[in-house]
């Protein structure tokens, strides 16, 4: 992705260094002096302006998580792919140019139309400061705006040649039951055009990745996984509703559900949906307090299903016993708790055998333990020894209350704290950031027992997170370029006029988002982040040519104008340059491309719009900033006097 995504900004360096000496060479310089004097001339502009992009990436040291892990690799190979561009375009280029520019002719004075207009247009603009800063401040804030009511998501979900479907079979199914209704299915379902492969499992019988079993084996339940013919035209949407049709046959001996075609980054990272933790010690208040969450939350809109945690209670049988009237018979709670407890023991070790291959216990199986029924514990019966010697039958019933109960089959913990996890799953049209502001909003006027506290620990909070840690890493980023840019201006201000191309970037990356579809995610804000350090070497670029034609004696509003005629080709060129090499990733051509698209898509929207409006509200930005005249030193000033 790093390759893919800095290809097109590897020649930008050539490309300023190769017009300049060829403008210098039009212009009637020999062939070695405009290569020496045309890459001495931009030398500080390309290595200040690649600085200013490498160093945006070097923040991402400072960013934690997962973030770090994803882009990491993507940041580094950017960044040292440009540093040898850098060398490439300062030495190479300017070595070759004398032979392969030899036969470049002398061009007549004078501008052609298309120069003159932008001349004018510029001037225009210079006339009408106001106008041109308004319509950029007010298209900033409403895409902003509108960029943002569309909610977060953490990636995009990528195409998959893979389908998944969950097949679950009654309670009382045994193998034979779920084998023969698979082969039938599957059967049906290797006939539909564009699967390559099908194959099915139980869903309980797989092993970890230590070769150890995962849990006992469910027969009720199978998944089977379903593969797309790659080389075919894949349509997982068409595939998926055709094997839905199939699957409606068997409605009445299975229940089966179809999965796939777009896989979820952030599902298959950090799970999805919405998740409420609900704290305490009393597991009566937990659940209490959990289901009345869950009361609160299915009301929500764009919200599909609430678990509260009572559809994973198991059932239980309480024994309450009367401590009274058990004492009277001679027992205590502790004995009769010993004793119910040994008749319910199902297995233990008996022995221990040793082997040259290891040691081996030997397991006493209790059938009577196994078969233990309700009814055998209603008509258990204790044998106590009166004082005078004689045993008298006791009946548990009539010592104790037995009863029926649930109870949680999972209790988690943590910081030695009893949780319940609340959580929901949402809609699929719907935005989980979206969803959660409602939910959180929904939750505001609700008052937890006392004792129990909840906290919200979902897909949204991993979002907002991710986005926190890259908001961090954004403006660490751009104060690193602004001083870089001070150190190759000797300046403050000239830096100051240079960022405010950085906003006109993003006006363009969240317009493009808004075209393509697409909401604000980690993935697009790291192309924000390369956008900070590609859209500010246009302004270095112009603004470093402005100074060097008022440092000559040029006044400040022909020099604004002659320079950016005369940078207004290759800023084109290397703005154009990127945005081609970025296109395949923005139209999701190949597999996987749909996980780095928004990148492709901020850097496209951001260097197009802001190319145009840099080459128009720079100029305003520089005639405003810089009114002071350039001081400038001579050589002879700067050599130590011997007086």
């Amino acid at each position: 992705a790093g390759l893919a995504a800095g290809i097109g900004m590897l020649v930008d360096n050539s490309i300023v260094v190769i017009e300049n000496i060829y403008r210098l060479r039009s212009l009637g310089l020999s062939p070695v002096k405009s290569a020496v004097s045309g890459a001495s001339q931009v030398a500080g502009a390309i290595t200040s302006s690649t600085l200013t992009t490498v160093c945006v990436f070097l923040p991402i040291v400072f960013v934690q998580g997962l973030t770090k892990q994803l882009f990491q690799d993507m940041a580094l190979t950017i960044a040292y792919s440009l540093l040898a561009s850098l060398i490439i375009a300062l030495t190479l280029i300017p070595a070759m140019s004398p032979a392969v520019l030899k036969n470049v002719k002398e061009k007549k004075s004078g501008e052609s139309k298309g120069m003159e207009k932008y001349g004018k247009f510029v001037l225009f603009a210079l006339k009408h400061k106001a106008l041109v800063l308004i319509l950029a401040v007010v298209l900033l804030i409403g895409s902003a705006v509108a960029c943002v009511s569309r909610g977060f998501i953490f990636m995009p979900g990528m195409e998959s040649n893979q389908l998944t479907v969950n097949i679950t079979m009654p309670e009382d199914s045994v193998i034979d039951d779920t084998a023969s209704l698979c082969d039938e299915f599957s059967s049906e379902v290797r006939n539909i055009k564009g699967i390559d492969t099908v194959g099915t499992m139980l869903s309980g019988g797989m092993t970890s990745m230590f070769g150890m079993s995962g849990g006992a084996t469910d027969v009720t339940s199978a998944t089977m996984y379903i593969i797309l013919d790659e080389e075919g035209e894949k349509d997982a949407a068409g595939i998926t509703a055709k094997i839905s049709s199939v699957a409606e046959k068997y409605q009445e001996r299975a229940d089966i559900a179809v999965t796939g075609g777009m896989m979820d980054a952030m599902s298959m990272l950090t799970g999805s949906g919405v998740t409420v933790n609900v704290y305490g010690e009393s597991l009566e208040d937990i659940t209490k307090t959990a289901s009345e969450i869950g009361d609160i939350i299915k009301d929500v809109d764009g919200i599909a299903y609430v678990s509260a945690g009572e559809e994973e209670t198991e059932p239980t049988i309480n024994i309450s016993v009367n401590k009274e009237k058990a004492m009277v018979k001679g027992l205590t709670v502790a004995q009769i708790f010993q004793e119910i407890a040994v008749e319910l023991t199902q297995s233990a070790t008996a022995a221990t055998v040793e082997t040259e291959n290891g040691d081996y216990d030997i397991i006493v199986i209790s059938e009577k333990a196994e078969n233990f029924t309700r009814e055998d514990i209603e008509n258990y019966v204790f044998e106590v020894t009166k004082p005078d010697g004689t045993a008298e039958e006791i009946k548990l019933t009539d010592i104790a209350e037995i009863l029926d109960g649930r109870t949680l089959s999972t209790i988690g913990r943590s910081a030695q704290r009893r949780y319940l996890t609340v959580s929901a799953g949402i809609e699929e049209s719907e935005n989980i950031t979206i969803v959660s502001a409602k939910v959180q909003e929904a939750l505001e006027n609700y008052k937890a027992p006392e004792g129990i506290s909840y906290e919200f620990s979902g897909e949204n909070e991993s979002i907002m997170e991710a986005i926190w840690e890259l908001f961090k890493m954004l403006g660490i980023g751009i104060i690193l370029v602004y001083l870089i840019m001070v150190a190759q201006f000797q300046s403050l201000r000239s830096p100051f006029i240079v960022m405010f191309t950085i906003p006109l970037a993003f006006t363009g990356a969240f317009l493009a988002l808004i075209i393509w579809g697409l909401e604000i995610s980690v993935v697009a804000m790291i192309g924000l982040v390369m956008l900070v350090g590609i859209i500010v070497n246009n302004g270095i670029v112009l603004v470093d040519y402005i100074n060097q034609l008022r440092e000559e004696g040029m006044q400040r509003r022909e020099a604004i104008i002659e320079a950016s005629k005369t940078r207004v080709r290759p800023i084109f060129m290397t703005a154009f340059t990127t945005i081609l090499a970025l296109v395949p990733i923005a139209l999701g051509i190949g597999f996987g491309s749909d996980f780095i698209q928004p990148v492709a898509v901020c850097c496209i929207g951001g260097l197009l719009y802001a190319t145009l409006m840099t080459l128009v509200v720079i100029p305003v930005m520089y005639e405003m900033l810089s009114r002071r005249k350039m001081r400038v030193i001579k050589e002879e000033d700067l050599e130590i006097s011997e007086l």
